[in-house]
């Protein structure tokens, strides 16, 4: 069995929230559009790793997808972030939330396939040529 990071990490909560940014809650962003606004927020773009895993368990907790080569947030996870939205310290309130979330070894290899299907890899790097890192 692979191992796999089974802990919310800051890196996690930065992703949704550029995915927030990126889609406006709807539809679905590339990669490089993701990455471009944890830059243009944090300026810190994480490593392919850091986003490799913050995107299996973002989707292996089915709050994030991927369709026809776009990262989008599911409906589940709109849902319960209107609950929180614009709250005074609306990064804190998505750090909760995703802690509420248990995440196991089984429910991480379905997200690590489709990923690798994605190729996030060549997405990330993509990002890295056309915008630096």
């Amino acid at each position: 069995m692979a191992k796999y990071n089974l802990d919310w990490q800051e890196t996690d909560v930065q992703l949704i929230e550029a995915m927030l940014l990126a889609t406006g809650g709807e539809g679905g962003a590339s990669l490089q559009n993701v990455l471009l606004m944890i830059d243009a927020v944090g300026g810190d773009v994480p490593s392919l790793q850091e986003v490799e895993q913050g995107l299996e368990k973002l989707m292996a907790v089915n709050y994030v997808r991927v369709h026809k080569n776009k990262l989008s947030l599911s409906p589940q996870f709109m849902q319960e972030y209107e609950a929180i939205a614009g709250a005074e310290n609306e990064q804190e309130e998505l750090q909760k939330l995703l802690k509420t979330k248990e995440l196991t070894a089984e429910g991480m290899d379905e997200p690590k396939i489709l990923l690798k299907k994605y190729k996030v890899r060549n997405y990330y790097q993509a990002y890295l040529e056309q915008f630096g890192g």
